[in-house]
């Protein structure tokens, strides 16, 4: 486990200059690395509704098509005023148990509406069976982030909200989603030191921007939230701007 380090926030190891914070950045990480993998169910559509995730915890159903992995997901997603990081969770089907839960900064998420990609890389599942992908209530009336989906309820791909993290679910209409699982395509994330994860973004075949996230040790909010645009001369690599 690394961290980013913050103002005034002391670690483990004592003063943030600890030998065992330092080595760590020194030290090799355990990661693994996201393809784009094979589509294995999803929700989309031309609907626009925008499902305010500052009012309310939003869960969609899908089923985990002839695999017992999932590599990530995609929501369609938009960000208004500065936005809010967003909480991912993957969930068993009785909703009892959080499967994974993944940290988006609010600084990576698209002012429009598109498809983002989540790392999730969570294995040992059930193949065929139905899991929930939960998007954690968080933001106000200006920063918010909206969960794009269709303006009627879908039974194949049943949808739910509520305020409070306890309590019952109301029905919602759809929301749009895609689910990917597999090693094929290009690189589409790293996850490094069980907490960091980055996304590659591409223009054409050539790598146009890299997104980095560290969280610091006392929660998500801070730590490092790096956007890189690539620059190329033909097929080289020429330089990389911050």
């Amino acid at each position: 486990m690394i961290n980013a380090f913050k103002d005034g926030t002391p670690t483990e190891g004592g003063t943030p200059y600890s030998a065992e914070v330092m080595n760590a950045l020194l030290s090799l990480q355990s990661f693994s690395l996201v393809y784009e993998g094979t589509q294995v169910d999803a929700k989309t559509g031309a609907g626009a509704y925008e499902n305010n995730i500052a009012n309310y915890n939003y869960a969609a159903r899908f089923t985990l098509t002839g695999t017992t992995e999932i590599s990530r997901v995609e929501m369609e997603l938009d960000r208004d005023g500065e936005g809010v990081d967003l909480i991912v969770q993957i969930r068993d089907y009785t909703f009892d148990t959080i499967l994974k839960q993944v940290v988006v900064p609010k600084e990576f998420i698209p002012n429009s509406a598109a498809y983002w990609s989540v790392p999730i890389d969570l294995t040992g599942l059930t193949a065929n069976a139905q899991y929930w992908l939960v998007a954690v209530r968080a933001g106000d009336a200006v920063n918010k982030v909206d969960w794009i989906g269709e303006a009627v309820q879908d039974a194949n791909y049943p949808a739910y909200y509520r305020a409070g993290d306890s309590g019952a679910w109301t029905a919602n209409n759809a929301l749009h989603f895609k689910v990917f699982s597999g090693e094929s395509g290009e690189l589409v994330h790293g996850i490094y030191g069980q907490n960091g994860h980055t996304t590659v973004e591409y223009d054409g075949e050539m790598v146009s921007k890299v997104y980095r996230y560290l969280p610091p040790a006392d929660g998500p909010v801070g730590g490092i939230r790096d956007v890189m645009t690539y620059t190329w001369g033909g097929e080289y690599l020429k330089r990389g701007d911050v």
